[in-house]
């Protein structure tokens, strides 16, 4: 059976962020998949690259806090990814889990072309990942004014860069979890979910 990380990136698990992570738990209970849930913002994770984290350091070294969440990575089939969009992106936790955890060496690489010039080959090719997001603004609006950045940013930018095939999944009037939430959350859940272990 192949396992499923779950990445959490919300400061509490009330409201829309929250719902979507109640269904895919009980989702993934009911299909008998295996996972395990990071919870960036109560697992005391540090969001900070360290300077011997960058890739360009001369004494490169990844901190032991990033290396326990690379093997959590590194042994996960399936990945889900929960969190709302701030400012147009995603939450300072949430960034900082790609920037220390998606790191160089590990996620990607780069292979010399001509000269200095490198080419980008993903290290997390065969791993496959669902993002649920969440906006306050409509999704259409979300589309319309923004042009889908957010989404673009960790689709293509990040996951597909590593080559993690993905796919994003946005409930969009994320403002005060109704009894519409409450019935469309789960749908979408399950939408995803179904492309997810497909």
């Amino acid at each position: 059976m192949s396992k499923t990380l779950i990445v959490y990136s919300h400061p509490h698990k009330k409201g829309h962020n929250g719902l979507i992570l109640k269904c895919v738990e009980e989702e993934l209970k009911k299909r008998g998949e295996k996972y395990e849930e990071i919870d960036l913002y109560h697992c005391s994770f540090d969001p900070r690259m360290k300077p011997s984290e960058h890739f360009l350091a001369k004494n490169f070294k990844m901190g032991e806090d990033a290396l326990a969440l690379q093997k959590k990575v590194a042994e996960s089939e399936h990945m889900i990814f929960i969190y709302p969009i701030w400012w147009n992106s995603a939450p300072a936790m949430m960034k900082g889990f790609f920037d220390r955890v998606f790191s160089a060496k590990f996620a990607f690489k780069y292979v010399k072309v001509i000269g200095s010039l490198g080419r980008p080959i993903g290290l997390l090719k065969g791993k496959k990942a669902a993002v649920f997001i969440t906006t306050g603004s409509p999704k259409i609006l979300h589309w319309l004014i923004e042009g889908n950045r957010s989404k673009k940013v960790v689709s293509w930018d990040t996951l597909n860069f590593c080559g993690v095939k993905n796919k994003v999944f946005h409930y969009g009037f994320a403002n005060e979890l109704g009894e519409r939430a409450k019935k469309k959350i789960p749908r979408m859940v399950k939408r995803g979910l179904n492309w997810l272990y497909r």
